[in-house]
């Protein structure tokens, strides 16, 4: 495997091979739609901050109905997480080599594993992402009164995603071993 990121000879204190793999189209892709989803959440949070009441919603219960309140200002709350987030979460990205695997990294196998975790890891940060933007924007549709909540299939379809993708990782790891 070729990479930019290749360090020849050097391996991480787990003896695991220090490869940074090439980043393909559908990876570029992620990135800049996880880019695109927290600018909207941050720019949604400063376009209807004034224009929210003094209280907003910022818990829900699983049916999706909001039972928790508290100052309009706790809109910045998921736009700032997911920048964290979605930073951080890039920059761990740049170290595959430090992840946890389920299957064991050999010189052999860690290109393909590595492009795969790293693949992998921006699906979920896209995921994550894309739900705090979902949030941010029922959160100004409840104190707006122009939504009920969030629905009884959020919960359920959140989880379901997160532990398809998860799910996912671990069968298509176990594949590239």
């Amino acid at each position: 495997m070729t990479g930019k990121g290749i360090m020849p000879g050097k391996q991480s204190l787990s003896g695991r091979p220090k490869i940074r793999p090439d980043k393909e189209p559908i990876d570029f892709l992620l990135e800049i739609a996880g880019m695109i989803a927290v600018l909207t959440a941050v720019l949604l949070a400063a376009f209807w901050y004034s224009r929210l009441p003094q209280q907003i919603p910022t818990h829900f219960n699983a049916a999706g109905q909001p039972d928790g309140y508290s100052v309009r200002g706790m809109i910045w709350f998921l736009p700032i997480l997911a920048v964290f987030l979605f930073t951080g979460m890039g920059i761990l990205n740049h170290f595959p080599y430090i992840f946890n695997f389920p299957v064991n990294i050999t010189q052999e196998n860690a290109g393909r594993i590595y492009r795969h975790a790293t693949r992998s890891m921006r699906m979920l940060n896209f995921l994550l992402v894309v739900l705090f933007l979902y949030l941010t924007w029922q959160t100004i549709a409840v104190a707006s009164g122009k939504s009920a909540g969030l629905g009884s299939w959020f919960l359920p379809v959140t989880i379901g995603a997160i532990l398809l993708v998860t799910i996912y990782m671990v069968i298509r790891m176990h594949q590239l071993k």
